[in-house]
């Protein structure tokens, strides 16, 4: 009973620790990150976010912004990027964000495409067609949307508003690049649209881990999301039909103390005075019966 309380404990640091962005920009009347160790360059304009607080989102106008990111994962590493993002038009392209070299496999970015027939084209781009995912999805403008990519060194996801919109499975990603880019996809610069909390994260949320982004983050008129089961990992779900509305007023969330959400975590095990080296939960299922301290303690940056 003992084990298992320890395991639980120990797994359920890891998926608190596991949603802890390395990076994220507010766009809260700057372009800092939210430690303010990196800052995209450019003049900015700010506008409402979508919880209606001023400045308190950026606005891109075919304006492109960069800034030198060096936790963006490289290779094929796991990760997740999420952002806000409320189109002013949807009759061209949109490039949200992007970040890589203009070669195969080499390159990752995010693009919405033009409104066509009632649908437009919402693409992971990892440059060559064969190397991009691609899903159909339902496009109107003055509506925010919350945008999650996923990978896990194998599987890239696409998400929408916290709903698995696509999965693609054995599509080479050999990332190398540390320059993020918002509105630009190598030199192409097309965007109208304002954005709002960038994150970066070096894992690849589950689906839990991304609706629960969602509907922590959302306006408190968006209707929850819910996780809808598939029977195949490649099987896109149902177009998501939660979407919020531009001009919310509602109050924004209120946010979790600082040393929740900023600062990483370091789990210690202790048997009779003694460190036990445990490196991940399959671990603890070895460990003999007894009685363990658990000790957890604030990594130094």
């Amino acid at each position: 009973m003992k084990k298992v309380l320890l395991t639980l404990l120990f797994i359920n640091f890891l998926n608190i620790y596991a949603q802890n962005p390395v990076q994220e920009f507010n766009f809260n009347g700057n372009l800092n990150s939210a430690d303010n160790t990196i800052s995209f360059l450019g003049t900015p304009t700010y506008v409402n976010d979508r919880t209606g607080a001023p400045k308190g989102a950026l606005r891109l106008a075919n304006k492109a912004y960069q800034a030198v990111v060096g936790d963006l994962p490289q290779g094929n590493k796991p990760r997740t990027i999420s952002i806000w993002v409320k189109f002013n038009a949807v009759t061209a392209p949109h490039h949200i964000w992007s970040y890589g070299t203009a070669v195969s496999s080499q390159y990752f970015g995010l693009s919405q495409q033009a409104l066509a027939g009632g649908a437009s084209d919402l693409s992971l781009i990892g440059w060559e067609t064969a190397n991009n995912t691609t899903v159909s999805v339902p496009l109107a403008k003055e509506v925010w949307y919350f945008y999650s990519i996923t990978y896990d060194g194998n599987i890239s996801k696409i998400y929408r508003n916290g709903e698995l919109l696509k999965s693609a499975e054995g599509i080479p990603r050999l990332t190398k690049g540390y320059i993020l880019t918002i509105g630009k996809m190598n030199v192409a610069t097309s965007i109208n649209a304002d954005i709002d909390d960038l994150k970066l994260y070096t894992v690849a949320m589950t689906d839990e881990q991304v609706l629960e982004s969602y509907n922590s983050s959302k306006p408190a008129s968006a209707p929850a999301q819910s996780v809808q089961t598939t029977n195949t990992a490649k099987t896109a779900a149902a177009p998501s039909k939660a979407v919020v509305p531009a001009k919310t007023q509602a109050p924004s969330p209120s946010p979790a103390p600082a040393s929740e959400n900023n600062d990483p975590k370091m789990v210690e095990v202790f048997s009779q005075g003694r460190k036990v080296n445990i490196n991940s939960a399959s671990d603890i299922a070895d460990l003999p019966e007894g009685t363990y301290l658990l000790k957890v303690t604030n990594k130094k940056k």
